[in-house]
């Protein structure tokens, strides 16, 4: 919902109702809108080195705090300075969340539900977005701030009451209190899971004989090859273009020409971001990540494309493009489909599935930090690329930077994890193949 503060926001920083004293000039909004991102970044280097200290659910509980205090100082904002330092705790708690959920999710869930409840993260995701996009058209500036701060105060009652995960009580050697939450979680005897016991009991063992480091992460070609992958997917995520649709959603509409109310649009695309998330997690793990990504990256292009040709013909050319006015939002609309469908999750369903136990939290700090990073740099010059050189420009870069990720994804550099073991993907990644057994003469 921090996220999506900004679209329904920033025309109200422009009216006369704005809690500032005077209204941001472009440069100004642009860093209201980035500096989430920037202090996304922090998020990783809070995570990486705790998460295997104090576990995930303290850090998970932790996360509220700077997300209280952004709340609280946008509310009580005056001047820039306190709404931007509002801004880097919502960031810094987004990115406490984003760095730890999905790893949270993979230690909790058995295995043949772990890719469709990773989906689901993004499901969430989008209803604090439709939250932000539904309330603050018919709500001022303080109703919506206090609505997201009201709502972030059940963050740490909820929750206390989710369990560590497993995984983190064997790895402190709390071998019994393993076994009480997977009796919970599974719903079975003691008994009967005492054999995943073993299996994390084993794991641990062989995984953390040595204490994990940076190292761990380019020990073999494999794991080079999948930090990579992972890392290039990760920016292609925010060079697709997604936070700056997000974060401007009603601008840009409005930009782009089409002739829809602006607040309507933006709580349609809400809407269809909510209804694809239910879909992702029923084709995740039927269609396989390769098609996903190649398929989806391939349509973004074509309509970010699109939008900016019709920007060209409508703010350049002033040709009359009355009758095509819908086009920008239904291009918008498939490309929020086809993001959440593909190249928003697979990225970081690679992550879980690429890396060894052991250094699988790094690479997933290191993908998250250049994730932020990349989303940063292009919610901060978006507007300014788009003042300079026409909004059709912008859309332009979106869509090459899509291309490059269709490229990527149809090359042998990309390979297809769907239904393989661990050993068999790292098979792949590192080349090698089993010798065949000789055949008895």
């Amino acid at each position: 919902m921090s996220m999506g503060w900004t679209s329904p926001v920033f025309p109200q920083l422009r009216s006369d109702n704005s809690p500032l004293p005077r209204e941001p000039t472009l440069q100004e909004e642009s860093w209201i809108g980035s500096l989430l991102v920037l202090g996304g970044l922090l998020g990783p280097l809070v995570t990486v080195p705790l998460s295997n200290r104090i576990g995930r659910r303290r850090i998970i509980m932790g996360s509220n705090i700077p997300l209280l205090l952004g709340w609280l100082l946008a509310g009580v904002a005056t001047n820039l300075p306190t709404l931007y330092a509002a801004r880097i705790m919502w960031g810094c708690a987004t990115g406490m969340l984003f760095a730890t959920v999905p790893l949270y999710i993979g230690e909790i869930a058995e295995d043949k539900i772990r890719g469709s409840l990773s989906a689901l993260f993004l499901l969430f995701i989008n209803v604090g977005f439709l939250l932000a996009y539904a309330i603050g058209p018919f709500s001022t500036y303080w109703g919506l701030t206090a609505t997201g701060g009201i709502l972030s105060l059940f963050y740490v009652p909820f929750t206390w009451f989710i369990p560590e995960t497993p995984f983190f009580l064997v790895y402190k050697g709390k071998i019994d209190e393993a076994s009480q939450v997977l009796q919970k979680l599974r719903g079975l005897s003691k008994d009967v899971v005492q054999t995943e016991v073993d299996g994390l009991q084993a794991l641990v063992a062989r995984e953390f004989r040595v204490e994990p480091s940076v190292k761990d992460l380019w020990a073999t070609r494999g794991n080079v090859k999948a930090l990579g992958i992972c890392v290039f997917l990760a920016m292609l995520l925010q060079l697709s273009g997604i936070d700056v649709l997000l974060f401007y959603m009603e601008e840009l509409l409005v930009k782009i020409g089409t002739r829809m109310s602006a607040s309507d649009g933006t709580i349609i695309m809400g809407v269809v971001q909510v209804v694809t998330s239910f879909i992702t997690p029923l084709v995740v793990d039927r269609l396989g990540r390769k098609l996903l990504m190649w398929t989806t990256s391939l349509g973004l292009t074509i309509f970010l494309g699109l939008i900016g040709v019709y920007a060209l013909l409508d703010s350049y050319f002033k040709y009359n493009v009355e009758s095509w006015a819908f086009l920008p939002l239904l291009c918008l609309i498939i490309y929020m489909i086809l993001f959440t469908l593909g190249v928003g999750p697979v990225p970081w369903i690679l992550v879980a599935e690429m890396f060894p136990v052991r250094t699988k939290c790094l690479a997933s700090g290191i993908a998250s930090f250049m994730c932020w990073l990349a989303g940063f740099i292009w919610t901060r010059f978006f507007r300014e690329v788009a003042s300079s050189y026409g909004i059709y420009t912008a859309f332009w870069i979106l869509a090459i930077c899509c291309g490059l990720g269709f490229i990527f994804s149809i090359s042998p550099l990309l390979p297809e994890t769907k239904g393989k073991t661990f050993d068999e993907i790292q098979d792949m990644l590192n080349n090698r193949t089993k010798e065949p057994k000789p055949v008895a003469v």
